[in-house]
């Protein structure tokens, strides 16, 4: 009911303010609009759940931690709302307890961090069927700043003497890697480097 409310009033905004869009247009801002509510209801139960729980610090020191290299890194979206409610639920209320409590070796959190910038090196950025990357600059670009923030988030894993922030730059990145790994498309059964496809269609036409 309210999501309901909130696309319909929304645009109805966006149809005052730009009379000229077209269905295609209001389709598209229609998405982002659905992409938005979902992810803020979303976050707000979680974070609720989280201070119930008492680990509201480590979800979101985790949601930034992600969210940032997630900016640049993309990778695959849930396909269904309850799928993404289960897996966000997973990841920032499961995750966080693991990163409380666990201690590992700095040597062996150092070796994760390897195998994720090579893994970001090889398919950073990836991008969905409904957003393909089709500018090969701009894939140059998010690739190389998924890179830095990937080597940032390594140097501090090495040079910070905090578990909990060492478990939850790992974890962020290992997230990450998951999400754009060709293998985690091939289960869920999606279409991989999207962008090819765009770009070939573009040029039959």
């Amino acid at each position: 009911m309210m999501k309901k409310f909130f696309l319909k009033y929304s645009l109805k905004i966006v149809s005052d303010y730009y009379p000229d869009y077209d269905e295609d247009k209001l389709d598209e801002i229609r998405y982002g609009l659905e992409a938005t509510y979902l992810s803020l209801t979303k976050t707000f139960v979680i974070l609720m759940v989280c201070i119930i729980l008492g680990i509201i610090k480590e979800a979101l020191i985790l949601l930034l931690l992600f969210n940032l290299i997630r900016l640049t890194g993309f990778g695959l979206h849930a396909t269904k709302s309850w799928m993404c409610w289960i897996s966000s639920s997973i990841t920032f209320i499961g995750i966080p307890f693991l990163c409380r409590s666990l201690v590992i070796p700095t040597y062996m959190l150092g070796i994760v961090c390897l195998f994720c910038l090579i893994c970001f090196f090889l398919y950073a950025p990836a991008d969905t069927k409904k957003r393909p990357l089709i500018h090969s600059k701009r894939r140059f670009i998010y690739k190389v700043i998924t890179l830095l923030i990937g080597i940032i988030y390594t140097i501090a894993v090495l040079i910070v003497n905090n578990s909990l922030i060492q478990n939850t730059l790992v974890c962020a990145m290992l997230i990450e890697c998951v999400l754009i790994h060709p293998l985690t498309y091939k289960i869920f059964k999606l279409p991989y480097n999207n962008y090819k496809t765009y770009v070939l269609a573009k040029n039959i036409v």
